[in-house]
């Protein structure tokens, strides 16, 4: 699941924002928010996996 600051960051990338922009709106330093993005990224990569692998075990699941 992704940080509150991890959400806020991707939203504002999706916008268009750079990183100098965001960590000043967000009031963050720049190499927080590599940090972010870097972090939300490898959940999100975690999830693709996971997923696949229980999709492949035949594994019946419920989303939230």
């Amino acid at each position: 699941m992704l940080t509150r600051k991890e959400k806020q960051v991707l939203e504002l990338r999706k916008k268009g924002l750079k990183q100098n922009e965001i960590a000043l709106r967000l009031r963050i330093s720049q190499p927080a928010v590599s940090a972010f993005v870097n972090n939300a990224l490898r959940k999100i990569r975690d999830a693709k996996k996971t997923m696949e692998l229980v999709k492949d075990l035949g594994i019946e699941y419920e989303e939230e």
